[in-house]
């Protein structure tokens, strides 16, 4: 997850809990239609300057109609888009201070990696030693430095997303579009490349929007992130807060692993659900505001679990279950256990591998008890 930004005065960087703050990027209750097919559907979001603000969902959700009206590839069928106060509805792109990084790679085939990244630079007329110093900066940045004079064709896949990266970055934008910008990337390159385009967001006090459905690169580099479903937003908030406090079922099956099992309300007051799975009532710590006997879900992320051998298991007063491993998926870092509950059902259960070539005590068809702590418990009522 991305590291708490720090404001100038020392406090965290979270302009949107401040009343006061102004928005930099503002859209208000824009709609677009494509016949009648609707892709965004009165949609009204702040996004604060200096954010690096992630749109997160699945295909066919709006995230890259709502990307490329930010853009002015796009017009609303209703609504607004501000920057900085300034109503940019219909201006046409060429005249947006907004750059995009395109999810093709959009380069002059017939140009090298450097001029690539200096074309932007010379149709605003910026004097040359200065274009130089920012090429070599960006592809410094990009770790191109020695394919400057190559062509887009005798790079990789890879490589040439990271010449379209740096063209992007190179006219410093007052907002950076990014459509998912290193999905070409391999793994190593892509966890690298999202710290470096946040260390530059923060540098240079741009503000980013990315739109991914890749849930850990959103939770990595952005400040907020909007999980979106069907041209709406379905949460909104930091990643933490996403993950941890899921609104909905679709946001906690969304965003990372979750086990979501069915129940339903014995005691409002209390916290206190039957789920069909267990043969015990489970706490949650804290009130649940439904009626007794309403139909509820309860999330549970397989981290937040701790399995024990049923015979080796510590004493634990409340919120345990026995089952049986099905499953076991070694992961180098973790291992997953798949465990079939004494009442029926599955629960996803991850433990890290502290120890290395031994310690892993637990293998298939042992009879195991799931223990977790009441505030690891969060119910969905929707």
């Amino acid at each position: 997850m991305a590291e708490i930004k720090v404001a100038a005065s020392g406090s965290p960087f979270a302009p949107w809990k401040d009343p006061a703050a102004k928005p930099h990027l503002r859209l208000v209750d824009v709609v677009k239609d494509f016949g009648e097919a609707r892709a965004v559907d009165h949609l009204t979001l702040d996004i604060f300057r200096g954010e690096f603000f992630a749109l997160l969902g699945p295909s066919g959700c709006g995230k890259t109609t709502l990307l490329r009206m930010l853009a002015g590839f796009e017009t609303p069928t209703s609504g607004r888009i501000e920057l900085d106060g300034q109503d940019l509805t219909r201006t046409p792109p060429y005249e947006r201070p907004v750059n995009m990084m395109f999810q093709s790679y959009a380069l002059f085939p017939h140009m090298s990696v450097a001029k690539n990244i200096a074309f932007g630079l010379e149709m605003d007329g910026m004097p040359k030693p200065d274009i130089g110093a920012r090429v070599e900066e960006m592809l410094n940045l990009v770790k191109l430095g020695k394919f400057a004079d190559r062509k887009p064709h005798q790079l990789s896949g890879g490589q040439r997303q990271r010449v379209a990266l740096a063209r992007a970055l190179a006219k410093k934008p007052k907002l950076l579009l990014l459509d998912e910008p290193l999905g070409a990337l391999d793994k190593k390159l892509r966890e690298e490349t999202q710290f470096e385009l946040v260390n530059i967001q923060e540098s240079l006090g741009l503000t980013f929007v990315i739109v991914t459905h890749d849930q850990e690169e959103a939770m990595t580099v952005s400040t907020r992130l909007a999980v979106m479903r069907e041209g709406k937003i379905a949460q909104l908030g930091e990643p933490r807060e996403v993950y941890e406090a899921p609104s909905s079922r679709y946001t906690a099956e969304f965003i990372g692993d979750v086990n979501i099992l069915e129940g339903h309300v014995v005691d409002p007051a209390s916290g206190l659900i039957s789920l069909d799975a267990f043969d015990a009532p489970v706490r949650t710590g804290r009130a649940i505001s439904a009626a007794k006997g309403a139909p509820v879900g309860v999330a549970l992320r397989p981290e937040k679990l701790v399995i024990e051998k049923r015979d080796d298991a510590q004493p634990h007063p409340e919120n345990v279950v026995d089952g049986v491993v099905e499953d076991i998926a070694y992961l180098g870092d973790m291992s997953i256990y798949r465990v079939r509950l004494k009442g029926g059902g599955i629960a996803k259960v991850a433990r890290t591998n502290r120890v290395r070539l031994g310690g892993q005590n637990i293998v298939w068809e042992d009879v195991v008890r799931l223990s977790w702590d009441p505030q690891a418990v969060v119910p969905l009522l929707d």
